[in-house]
């Protein structure tokens, strides 16, 4: 059985290059994020969408041991800014989960989600050339977890989360929660897939906590990163990320 596109397990055969068939998939991922997105704009225009009106207050981050090492890492570790995106990514893919009634694990998604960027970071295991930085990132959250005295089948979940985000769409049948949610989570934040799905208030509130800063930077948008990677393709398709973000005008 072939391992699962952007897993760990996958990873091992090539650092996260991608062949022709995996490029092929990624196109397909996002263009089903798009046409999702564009139902959804056809959607609340008709008065058929609404959004999840919760408060931000419901989603705080898990008290457990687990949550508490990752979320210690993450400020030992990050910059401001990708840290903010990181908690973004969190409550943004929390209330995608509300929205579709998903049920996950909360200690599990929140280290995830928190670590999920950790490869962009000084503390990087391997130079961003030689190898995904997702894919690094997921080994290095794994072993992070493990030599904390964490059960090596929830680090592998979230090590699997965090080297499968780059996908940008990973149905829940296929990665399970944690890894479907660190995926939306994301590309809400970054891209604005979802939204449409999360109330005014919700959004307002969370950016007030965390605010957008500078992603470009935060996310190294002008190092150069594993040839063939996923996150190499998708800026050759797609130039990268906006010049501004969707987040960046939430007042």
């Amino acid at each position: 059985m072939q391992p699962k596109f952007g897993t760990l397990e996958w990873s091992k055969k090539n650092n996260g290059a991608l062949t022709p068939t995996e490029r092929l998939h990624f196109l397909c991922n996002m263009a089903f994020l798009a046409a999702r997105e564009a139902s959804d704009a056809v959607r609340e225009k008709l008065g058929f969408l609404k959004p999840v009106d919760l408060d931000f207050s419901d989603f705080a981050p898990p008290d457990t041991l687990m949550a508490k090492d990752a979320e210690v890492f993450a400020r030992e570790t990050h910059t401001q800014d990708l840290l903010s995106h990181g908690y973004r990514t969190y409550y943004f893919g929390a209330i995608l989960a509300s929205y579709g009634r998903l049920k996950y694990d909360k200690e599990l998604y929140f280290a995830a989600a928190v670590l999920h960027d950790i490869g962009l970071t000084d503390s990087r295991a391997v130079p961003l050339k030689a190898c995904c930085f997702a894919v690094s990132g997921g080994r290095q959250v794994h072993d992070f977890l493990v030599c904390k005295g964490h059960a090596p089948e929830k680090a592998q979940i979230v090590g699997n989360a965090i080297s499968a985000h780059l996908n940008l769409h990973l149905p829940v049948r296929e990665y399970g929660e944690v890894a479907a949610l660190v995926a939306k989570g994301a590309v809400c934040d970054l891209f604005g897939f979802g939204k449409r799905r999360v109330s005014a208030n919700f959004k307002k509130h969370l950016l007030r906590a965390y605010p957008a800063g500078n992603m470009h930077d935060a996310l190294l948008s002008k190092e150069q990163m594993a040839p063939g990677s996923r996150l190499d393709f998708g800026r050759k398709l797609t130039g990268g990320l906006p010049e501004r973000l969707w987040i960046q005008d939430i007042r």
